[in-house]
């Protein structure tokens, strides 16, 4: 019997040692352990000069220069040449995002916007949202 009393107290403390080794060597998820989200990239890389083609209606027009100027964080202006014959085309202000550093795109009411920056490839694409509004298409390369 003293045998057995002892095998048990023996496996109880086992046990415990063991329960509490694991416990002990938990990790806590303090406020220092938590990692920072991630805000993504800024959205400078789009900013500049492109030349490519614009598309009003059915019409293209060639070497066209579209200019790409950031509002805030989140927010660029995209506006054909002035004085072009396809500076009728109505400038907007888009949304714009960077993820995660290969490209800055964004989409809402007024248009999408992507460019990629490793090719320096800009698409737009424009939405009428006004009677006067002339919307375009656009494919080009920054200058």
């Amino acid at each position: 019997m003293n045998v057995n009393k002892i095998q048990r107290l023996i496996s109880s403390f086992i046990a415990m040692v063991l329960i509490g080794s694991i416990f002990l060597s938990c990790k806590s998820s303090g406020d220092n352990d938590v990692p920072a989200p991630t805000t993504g990239q800024n959205i400078d890389p789009i900013v500049g000069t492109f030349k490519g083609t614009i598309k009003i209606g059915v019409q293209d027009y060639y070497n066209a220069i579209v200019m790409v100027s950031k509002v805030d964080n989140s927010h660029v202006k995209v506006q054909p040449k002035s004085g072009e014959v396809y500076s009728v085309a109505t400038p907007k202000i888009l949304t714009a995002v960077n993820p995660v550093g290969v490209g800055v795109g964004g989409d809402d009411p007024e248009g999408s916007i992507n460019y990629l920056i490793s090719t320096k490839a800009l698409q737009i694409s424009t939405k009428k949202t006004s009677a006067t509004d002339v919307e375009f298409y656009y494919e080009g390369t920054k200058q």
